[in-house]
């Protein structure tokens, strides 16, 4: 299940809940959030030439939007707090582990096995950084047109309020589009030779 919020809604910091997407509890923070879209299927099959190569077709392919109001809880900020604070403690480790080798002067296996235990530490550090930001604790990505932002299995308070919100303007489209113009009145037109004639009334 997913909600999707129009993209220019969201960059203008329009119609957006003021409950968290995630949970459902009233906002104790309201972020500047900045949401991606997922890289396209095809572009993973560049990697095998260079992960130089992905990183640049995945910059120019990706839609971006910068919305400057999304809402999170409590909940949602201690999740976030965790998540930096322990995955930034692995990734300060994995660059430590090298420096302790180093003064340590480790060699052979332990030296391999420090090595791959720094490597290891880095990069699980780096993937949970990134799973600590806002856009990923708010579940919601843009879609791949960038026309929407989908917001994956949103908690039943967020959809509620956006649903309403959403049936609310178009409501107030309707109320208010023009009225259809009125068909204009045939034009009378004269007989032959009756100058000046005109319809009874």
């Amino acid at each position: 299940m997913q909600t999707l919020i129009p993209a220019a809604w969201a960059a203008a910091g329009h119609g957006i809940p003021s409950v968290c997407s995630r949970h459902g509890l009233p906002a104790t923070l309201r972020a500047r959030t900045r949401f991606e879209s997922a890289p396209a299927g095809w572009t993973y099959a560049l990697i095998p030439l260079g992960l130089l190569a992905f990183i640049i077709v995945r910059a120019v392919t990706r839609h971006v939007v910068d919305a400057p109001v999304w809402h999170y809880c409590d909940r949602c900020r201690s999740r976030r707090r965790q998540q930096r604070v322990g995955f930034g403690l692995l990734t300060a480790g994995g660059f430590a582990i090298p420096v302790a080798a180093i003064a340590t002067e480790a060699d052979g296996p332990v030296a391999s096995l420090l090595t791959a235990t720094a490597l290891i530490a880095l990069i699980v550090g780096y993937v949970g950084l990134v799973r600590a930001r806002w856009e990923v604790i708010a579940q919601a990505r843009v879609t791949r047109d960038g026309q929407w932002i989908a917001v994956r299995d949103p908690a039943p308070e967020f959809d509620a309020e956006f649903t309403a919100t959403m049936s609310a303007a178009v409501t107030g489209a309707q109320q208010y589009a023009p009225a259809a113009a009125p068909a204009a009145r045939p034009a009378v037109t004269a007989a032959p030779g009756s100058a000046g004639w005109s319809s009874p009334r």
